[in-house]
């Protein structure tokens, strides 16, 4: 029993030495490296510590938690503004464009990944920046709704906007296939079966070879579009099932969209280029009524094409519905848009006040532009079926006076052509 007790009172003497030690010895003094290295934290000098967070670290609210993610070297990400945003997307054939807000969640946690996809790319694709709450001329031509909003611009004139996982090999590998957008061979039906079901819209060349000029003139096109999947065949069986006459002189040419199983082909009178090519599939790619944003504007505009406009009110579904019935009747023949009115602050209504048009019931109009000079006609009649469809062939064969326009102060700014002469102008919409 005495045994026992001393035993006892050994234990609680051991224990209560080792709980006064840690209570009240320095933490300096213990000698664990894992201990040292988390406490030493509380020595650093407070001005240091405030400097270096300052140098290192962001703070961000999401969700009512902050967050602290690491400094940012982006030394490959250029920054855009409107002072040098035309000229450089121009000057560069491929430009990712990453639409932030510095006080945003997402584009704090994507700037490191898109930094270091910046220096994966390097050589390849510029990726550039642009702050959106400071550049809100640019955030509206783009149709900016939420950060971080990421584009890939082709040319200055085409862009395809990302919709992957936001880390640097996503960006990367995306980025990668889209600029190794190449003519795929097509060489058996079932392949052919394969494609028809997956692609929603695509290009096929029928050719005589699948090497050769005429495959090399494809292949250009294909980098241009990179939003479109190519293919060639030699095969006469893939031809009949994509719609091709197999006794037709080759190389042909169609695209088909999915969404309407429309098979459009390519009367190229001789001329089997690039250009006409990507004319032609600039043309074919956009929706038989085409819903205009200031995002879109650019398209819309530089398309050669005569074009027929229906200027609406919110919720002009019947009108909207007969509109789109006889924009089938002239796909490729003229440019169908729809442009729906909103607030004193939209891009439509401003529209409409440049089109001269008073506000109230659905309204069609004409326009052209020709020579430097735009010209327009009103539409006057029943917004019937037949009615919009005799106005379109009438437009069409020029049997009505069409009234020309003198210059007006332009509400949508397109970006430069890279033959401008003045790089820091900004050409007029129409």
């Amino acid at each position: 029993m005495a045994t026992t007790t001393r035993i006892v009172l050994l234990l609680f003497t051991s224990i209560f030495f080792l709980f006064t030690l840690f209570c009240f010895t320095p933490f300096s003094h213990f000698s664990s490296p894992i201990v040292a290295k988390a406490l030493s934290f509380f020595h650093h000098n407070a001005d240091d510590a405030e400097a270096e967070a300052v140098s290192s670290i962001s703070v961000d609210q999401h969700h009512g938690q902050s967050i602290i993610s690491p400094a940012v070297d982006e030394k490959d990400v250029v920054v855009l503004t409107k002072n040098n945003f035309s000229d450089f997307v121009n000057r560069n054939q491929y430009v990712m464009l990453n639409f932030y807000a510095p006080w945003s969640y997402w584009s704090q946690k994507l700037a490191p990944e898109y930094a270091a996809a910046a220096t994966m790319l390097k050589g390849k694709v510029v990726l550039a920046k642009i702050d959106a709450t400071q550049e809100t001329e640019l955030a509206r031509k783009f149709n900016i709704r939420g950060y971080s909003t990421v584009y890939l611009s082709v040319g200055g004139v085409r862009k395809v906007r990302y919709f992957e996982e936001r880390t640097r090999d996503a960006i990367s590998n995306w980025v990668n296939k889209k600029l190794n957008n190449t003519v795929e061979n097509v060489t058996t039906v079932y392949k052919a079966y394969r494609i028809l079901d997956a692609e929603p819209m695509m290009v096929l060349g029928f050719l005589d070879t699948l090497q050769g000029p005429h495959s090399e003139e494809l292949a250009a096109v294909s980098k241009l579009h990179i939003d479109v999947k190519f293919y060639q065949t030699s095969n006469v069986d893939v031809a009949v099932l994509f719609h091709i006459d197999p006794q037709i002189k080759r190389p042909a040419l169609i695209m088909r969209k999915r969404e309407c199983v429309k098979y459009s082909h390519f009367d190229y009178e001789g001329q089997f280029t690039r250009l006409a090519i990507a004319d032609f599939v600039s043309v074919k790619k956009l929706p038989s009524v085409i819903t205009f944003t200031e995002e879109d504007a650019s398209n819309i505009f530089e398309n050669p094409m005569k074009k027929l406009w229906l200027f609406t009110p919110q919720r002009s579904w019947k009108v909207l519905c007969i509109f789109k019935e006889a924009a089938n009747a002239f796909k490729g023949k003229l440019l169908f848009v729809h442009v729906e009115i909103g607030d004193e602050l939209s891009a439509g209504r401003r529209l409409s006040h440049e089109f001269g048009l008073t506000e109230g019931s659905p309204t069609v109009v004409a326009y052209y532009k020709k020579n430097g000079v735009v010209k327009k006609h009103i539409y006057d009649g029943e917004l019937s079926l037949y009615g919009i469809k005799s106005f379109a062939e009438e437009f069409m064969e020029d049997k009505f006076l069409i009234k020309a326009e003198p210059a007006v102060k332009t509400v949508i700014r397109l970006p430069l052509h890279s033959h401008a002469s003045d790089p820091s102008s900004i050409p007029p919409a129409y």
